[in-house]
């Protein structure tokens, strides 16, 4: 089954005991966790509904919340995020834990619904994937199709009041960049695109090719952040084409320094709040920044060390005043950037 075809069964309250999300359209994945809250007796939250992370977790801990019962409601629902074993890791579980562990999801009571929640891939050779697979119900979430993502947006729009016609739609999509091959773009930030738009035109307003061209993110932040992740992946030939996709739009590599700089320090900042048991929504309030930002920027931030991310912005301090006083061309130094750091 698809991911709308489980969502209206959820909607409707056709619950099995066994989910397993996963995929990189993090939107999806945090709307899918959304639906099974609303199947729940909502004043009875606190009894009923358990989120538990999945990176922290062991087989007793997950066996004893599994086996509480509901308190006056049909169930209880349990969300596990990224749960260590179905990524491939074994912090907390020996052989003999996950194998118990699956043998346990054929036993699961049938008041108890589990539901594993992955943000990004899993990993499909192990045992316990395989029993998830079998016994319970697995959906991939990423990318919507061109006839999703079109209804989609409609439907955003729509919900806002903005009236938009087909061809204002189809240019949205065109210029937003989220079906681009490399696009780390996800739905969540085009609802935060759709939201400004929506806003400026006003209830009742019409969307116009202006009102987008005039309120999308600029594609040159979309580049850097793109740049950055596939830096620090350490994807030299990705990091050089999308180095070349700037320089030929006409950006001078000072500018991209500059932004580059801005993210990288974003991230620290980014970082030390996340280490503080910061939330999300708390994150980006603190540093005025959007939501979408500090969640791209606590993901990159997994990609790198302190030292890392600090001799990154001394080598571009170093390189602004060398290109500056004509001791390096700078094409060239953004090339020694990204060869240096895609090597670290």
């Amino acid at each position: 089954m698809n991911y709308k075809d489980i969502a209206k069964d959820i909607q409707e309250g056709r619950l099995s005991n066994l989910y397993l999300f996963y995929g990189k359209e993090f939107y999806l994945l945090d709307r899918i966790t959304d639906l099974f809250k609303s199947t729940l007796n909502q004043m009875m939250l606190d009894f009923n509904l358990e989120r538990l992370d999945g990176t922290e977790l062991t087989f007793e801990k997950l066996q004893s919340v599994i086996e509480t019962l509901p308190l006056m409601d049909e169930r209880k629902v349990i969300i596990v995020k990224d749960f260590e074993i179905l990524k491939g890791k074994k912090k907390n579980f020996t052989d003999a834990d996950e194998k118990a562990l699956s043998e346990y999801m054929d036993k699961l009571p049938e008041t108890t619904v589990l539901v594993f929640v992955v943000y990004g891939d899993i990993d499909k050779r192990k045992s316990f994937t395989k029993k998830i697979t079998k016994v319970g119900t697995a959906v991939e979430c990423n990318k919507l199709t061109n006839v999703d993502l079109f209804q989609w947006v409609r439907s955003n729009f729509e919900k806002r009041e903005a009236v938009i016609q087909n061809a204002q739609i189809a240019y949205f999509i065109e210029n937003v960049g989220y079906n681009d091959k490399t696009s780390e773009k996800n739905l969540s930030d085009l609802e935060n695109d759709i939201e400004k738009i929506s806003s400026f035109v006003g209830k009742g307003g019409n969307v116009t090719n202006q009102a987008i061209d005039g309120l999308l993110e600029r594609k040159i932040e979309n580049d850097i952040f793109r740049l950055i992740d596939s830096i620090g992946s350490k994807n030299s030939s990705n990091a050089m084409k999308i180095l070349s996709d700037i320089i030929e739009s006409g950006e001078a590599i000072l500018g991209v320094y500059a932004m580059l700089a801005r993210q990288l320090k974003m991230i620290i900042q980014v970082r030390n709040l996340r280490d503080e048991k910061m939330s999300v929504k708390l994150i980006s309030d603190t540093l005025k920044i959007r939501t979408f930002m500090a969640e791209k920027a606590m993901r990159q931030a997994n990609n790198f060390t302190d030292e890392d991310l600090i001799d990154m912005l001394n080598f571009i301090l170093e390189s602004d005043y060398k290109i500056k006083t004509g001791l390096i061309d700078d094409t060239l130094s953004a090339e020694i950037f990204i060869a240096k750091y895609c090597r670290r």
